[in-house]
């Protein structure tokens, strides 16, 4: 029996529509690997802003340092489009 086949992450990239799936994607495994990293009492260390944050499994955060040259030239909360088609 052949087991059914999902879209492409090819297909997913380069179709503009498909463009929400990735969000979905990104936002539930980044939302479960900080969950499985907490269960095991490991540190979360993340970009927010221009600060580099640090989170315990208890959820106290710790600023360990700050990025003054930020690359990214994203403000927080900015939303772009993957593409222009």
């Amino acid at each position: 029996m052949k087991a059914k086949s999902g879209k492409s992450l090819t297909y997913i990239e380069e179709t503009r529509k498909q463009h929400k799936i990735i969000g979905k994607v990104a936002r539930k495994s980044t939302t479960e690997a900080v969950k499985l990293a907490h269960s095991q009492s490991v540190p979360v260390t993340y970009l927010k802003g221009k600060n580099i944050i640090t989170e315990n499994s208890k959820g106290d955060k710790v600023v360990i340092g700050t990025v003054h040259h930020n690359r990214r030239k994203v403000e927080v909360g900015a939303k772009t489009k993957l593409s222009k088609k």
